[in-house]
């Protein structure tokens, strides 16, 4: 029982110290800013300055805390992150036809479609990946709770350029439901 005790301030200890650091890291960022962008420095300046970065970092590291996204389930990603590469290739092609018959007007503004993942699978990573490449954007991310399709995980809404499911697409540990 005791190692319990001490397993859980030893993590207690650890997240306090990471809350340290990140918010030593935004204050100093956001103090040498603002230092870059004040044309005097004096003593009030360097108060004023201090007291607002300090804000700025504890606004920094409380939004932290409310949308760090959960990145589990990576090895379920190994192959879409394989993937990637041709796709973007495939897919820069692709924006380029739809802008070319865009400029024509003949243009097609793309889909609305729904993915859902697996349990377990890391929505943050793979909303991520869907967008680093120009064919798919991801515009919503809905966890489902148990009962819901598909056996829970997390729902992703995409924006596609095309009708076709890309190599990354195919890769992801899901299916499209719409």
């Amino acid at each position: 029982m005791a190692d319990l005790v001490h397993g859980g301030a030893a993590t207690a200890m650890q997240r306090g110290l990471a809350t340290a650091v990140s918010l030593l890291a935004w204050w100093a960022c956001l103090f040498v800013l603002y230092l870059m962008l004040i044309s005097s420095v004096t003593a009030a300046e360097l108060v004023l300055g201090a007291g607002g970065a300090l804000l700025g970092a504890v606004a920094a590291e409380a939004l932290r805390r409310v949308e760090e996204p959960r990145v589990g389930g990576v090895r379920a990603l190994l192959g879409a992150v394989a993937a990637f590469p041709l796709t973007l290739l495939r897919e820069i092609g692709t924006l380029t036809a739809a802008v070319v018959r865009e400029l024509r007007g003949a243009g097609d503004s793309g889909r609305i479609v729904r993915l859902g993942l697996e349990p377990g699978a890391s929505a943050a990573l793979t909303a991520a990946l869907l967008s680093a490449s120009p064919g798919a954007c991801v515009i919503d991310i809905r966890d489902l709770g148990p009962g819901q399709e598909p056996r829970g995980g997390t729902e992703l809404t995409l924006h596609v350029l095309g009708p076709e499911i890309s190599r990354v697409e195919r890769a992801l540990p899901g299916r499209r439901l719409s």
